[in-house]
């Protein structure tokens, strides 16, 4: 018996009430203070997280001592077996094969461009050999390059249309009006307007694809003398937006078409929606799809970030989606013949916050080893452009005994750790959507995380930052539809601007829906300037 229970069995009446009820409420205080220590760990780690998400690096690579590009190498290593406890001498492991180093230097001019030559000679003394006085002989010339920049220019088009009249008729019917034919006019995009499609695709690149705010737009014309207010150009560009629906449509057909899609979405501040406050958030949605070959990338704005939105988009699809974890899509999946495919890459960044003070210890560091592990061997596999026959077979044999050691490993901490702590929360996020993080495995064409649609709205999400919202809903539409067709022409490696000065131009002659078909990015590959710069 303790001395504390002596003392207060020693008690009588109500000093021994008194007594209990201060121990059961020191008992309250201790275990109250556990909790507000505990809370304020948590508040802390967020406050940490938070910080660097604002001011730290986006990236979430770490050091990793074991960088390899030899394919052979990596399936030698990801075929070993593995435990999850002896992941810190895997990472350790000195790489067999350094990659090699890539050549540095500047990069050569591209032979498309016009060139102006200019000589440079000696001068006829110097051309006098110093040792005996001869003529020197030529014997070649030594090249070097420069670039030089001329700023766009402008070029006013007069359309000046022939009329005929008969004047005999004139002569002989005074009262009679007189007779006038007059020459017509190629059909336009936008009728009794000054834009002409290239005008018009400098613009709507400028502002979708360059991310320039239309009054800057309209500034940088006022420097050539131009009289381009932002009203303007905005109408154009929801006329024009209106013009491509039936392109934006068949871009959507491609990809409910196909049985593997991307989806993701994120938020737009709609100033003027009827009952709605100004600050309140509205949604872009991304839908990425189609055969390889034929990607189509379309953006459509909604209201509200609700799963009618998915169900609309995806009515009457049967295949597999790649997507997050939100609500909105498990009904979707729920509710139709759909596969879901969710994101590993989630996954890692929920370990990654958990991380104690961003090193890689402890439940999350393993966590954090053994999925990138997984990622190695999808990057050797993209590296050696293999089938999805190839792909399939070689995650079953690689990637999925490594699956199944971190769900027994997940299983045997979530026992242990504290289900409210960022490792808890991390583990009990990846367990309740195990199944759909892990049916990449069963396709070859499947995709481990859904890092293609997130590439995808990246852009919008930049153009987001310089324009800052959307003035009405016929706005954020109109824009959705144009971030349309530059990504999809980007997607299929064609010239944004080049593709659509050349749609802008067909456009008013289509009639049919071959017409139209014959203006998607992937048929005017082979007539359009190439896009050069890495896209998705």
């Amino acid at each position: 018996m303790s001395n504390l229970e002596e003392l207060t069995n020693n008690l009588q009446g109500e000093t021994k009430e008194a007594m209990l009820e201060l121990v059961s409420s020191l008992a309250d205080k201790i275990r109250e203070n556990d909790r507000l220590s505990q809370t304020i760990d948590y508040l802390k780690h967020d406050i940490k997280v938070l910080r660097k998400k604002i001011f730290g690096s986006s990236s979430e690579k770490m050091k990793d001592p074991m960088v390899q590009d030899n394919f052979f190498n990596d399936f030698e290593l990801c075929s070993q077996d593995i435990e999850v406890e002896e992941l810190d001498a895997l990472e350790n492991e000195a790489p067999p094969n350094p990659s090699p180093r890539k050549k540095s230097g500047r990069k050569p001019l591209p032979k498309t461009l016009p060139r102006k030559v200019i000589e440079h000679d000696l001068s006829d003394e110097e051309k006098s050999c110093s040792c005996c006085g001869n003529d020197m002989d030529c014997i070649g010339n030594k090249v070097s390059e420069e670039l030089e920049y001329q700023p766009a220019k402008f070029t006013v088009i007069e359309n000046r249309r022939k009329q005929y009249t008969c004047k005999s008729c004139n002569q002989e019917s005074h009262n009679a009006p007189a007779v006038i034919k007059i020459a017509k006019k190629p059909k336009k995009l936008i009728p009794k307007s000054i834009a002409t499609p290239s005008l018009l695709a400098a613009i709507i690149v400028a502002k979708f694809a360059d991310h320039l705010p239309l009054y800057r737009l309209e500034r940088i014309f006022q420097r050539e003398s131009i009289h381009l207010p932002r009203q303007t150009m905005s109408q154009w560009s929801i006329k024009v937006s209106k013009a491509v629906i039936p392109l934006v449509n068949l871009l959507q057909e491609n990809i409910l078409s196909y049985d593997v899609a991307f989806a993701d979405e994120t938020t737009l501040q709609v100033l003027k929606e009827p009952g709605r406050k100004a600050q309140t958030k509205s949604y872009i949605w991304c839908f990425v799809g189609g055969p390889v070959g034929r990607r189509s990338i379309i953006y459509q704005y909604h209201q509200r970030r609700k799963a009618e939105a998915a169900e609309e988009f995806f009515e009457d699809y049967q295949g597999a989606i790649h997507c997050d974890g939100y609500s909105g899509y498990n009904q979707l999946i729920s509710s139709k013949q759909i596969t879901g495919i969710n994101c590993m890459a989630h996954v890692r960044r929920k370990f990654m916050e958990a991380l104690p003070n961003g090193k890689e210890k402890g439940v999350s560091g393993r966590v954090v080893k053994l999925i990138r592990v997984l990622y190695k061997i999808e990057s050797a596999l993209k590296v050696a452009n293999a089938s999805p026959d190839t792909i399939k077979k070689i995650r079953l044999d690689k990637s999925k005994p490594l699956l199944d050691r971190l769900k027994k490993y997940l299983d045997e901490k979530k026992r242990v750790v504290p289900k409210n702590s960022p490792v808890g929360k991390a583990i009990n996020y990846t367990l309740k959507r195990w199944d759909y993080f892990i049916t990449y495995l069963n396709d070859g064409r499947f995709e481990i995380d859904n890092s293609r649609s997130e590439r995808a709205i990246k852009p919008f999400v930049m153009g987001r930052k310089a324009w800052l919202f959307a003035n009405t809903p016929l706005g954020a539409h109109s824009s959705a539809r144009l971030y349309t067709l530059i990504e999809s022409a980007k997607a299929n490696r064609v010239e944004p601007r080049a593709y659509l000065e050349y749609i802008f131009k067909e456009l008013p002659s289509c009639e049919f829906v071959e017409d139209y078909e014959a203006l998607l990015p992937w048929r005017l590959t082979d007539r359009l300037p190439e896009y050069n710069i890495e896209h998705p």
